[in-house]
């Protein structure tokens, strides 16, 4: 009777933690942004500029683009706010990933197969 409450419990706290902290670093990259003093800063409207021609690239595209531009120093704003996101996508995978383990570790093998087939969607 105590593995569904264990299990539940993890779940719950991946999910929590996983949204408050890509929420925090959410609202930490956009406060960042706005302290730099952009004048786009009230618009959120941001225009995307040709990563050819050597500017800084507003809209990131990809991992990699988020990375590049968080090991720059200072950090880009809009980096950590798209880390955030990011990890706001991540979270519920992480939960599903941790409830087909907890499942499986439990022996109950149904429940297990099902949250692996979720996973695999996801």
């Amino acid at each position: 009777m105590s593995r569904p409450i264990a299990t539940e419990r993890i779940i719950a706290r991946i999910l929590t933690f996983g949204g408050l902290f890509s929420i925090a670093l959410v609202l930490g990259g956009l406060v960042f942004y706005a302290a730099e003093g952009h004048p786009q800063a009230r618009e959120i409207v941001r225009v995307v500029h040709n990563r050819e021609a050597g500017r800084a690239v507003d809209v990131f595209t990809s991992l990699g683009d988020v990375r590049r531009a968080l090991a720059q120093r200072p950090p880009d704003p809009l980096a950590i706010t798209a880390l955030g996101l990011v990890c706001l996508l991540v979270t519920p995978v992480l939960g599903v990933a941790a409830a087909a383990v907890t499942f499986w570790r439990s022996g109950d093998r149904d429940y297990a197969a099902i949250s692996g087939i979720v996973l695999a969607m996801l």
